[in-house]
């Protein structure tokens, strides 16, 4: 996150007295969801307030910015640090994955992150003197006990 972010974030959390939990931008309807004139007068609020300090202080304006960039942000975070796209469709509340699939860019690195895990996921298993084969320690626990109950 840029620190002019931040700043407006802590600018918010401030303004709501710092609560230990909360939503950033909490709704005063009935209903508990934020309607979009609510939130884009909150943000521009929160941005103005940014900048006010910002001028006070000698640093650089925020620019103005959409609410949806954090969230898109935070959604793309979320899948470069792993979160597998299903998940990130559960706490996006998408109704389909392909909607959830515009926050996952993979880079090379992620994929060969992937791959190591996967590896790191395997054992080497000697089917009885025979050639050495890879499987992985779930597939070999799941034969184990699949085995005891041909016995019976």
């Amino acid at each position: 996150m840029v620190p002019a972010v931040y700043a407006a974030l802590q600018a918010r959390w401030k303004t709501l007295g710092q609560p230990k939990e909360s939503w950033v931008f909490p709704s005063l309807s009935k209903c508990g969801h934020l309607e979009g004139g609510t939130a884009k007068g909150q943000h521009a609020r929160a941005l103005t307030k940014v900048n006010e300090e910002a001028k006070e202080h000698n640093r650089p304006k925020l620019k103005p910015f959409e609410p949806y960039c954090l969230r898109h942000s935070a959604l793309t975070r979320l899948a470069e640090a792993g979160c597998d796209a299903f998940t990130l469709a559960r706490i996006a509340g998408h109704s389909s994955i392909t909607i959830t699939q515009r926050y996952c860019h993979p880079q090379a690195d992620a994929i060969e992150r992937a791959f190591s895990r996967l590896a790191a996921n395997r054992e080497l298993v000697n089917d009885g003197g025979q050639q050495p084969m890879l499987q992985s320690a779930n597939a070999a626990a799941g034969n184990a006990i699949n085995a005891g109950h041909s016995e019976r």
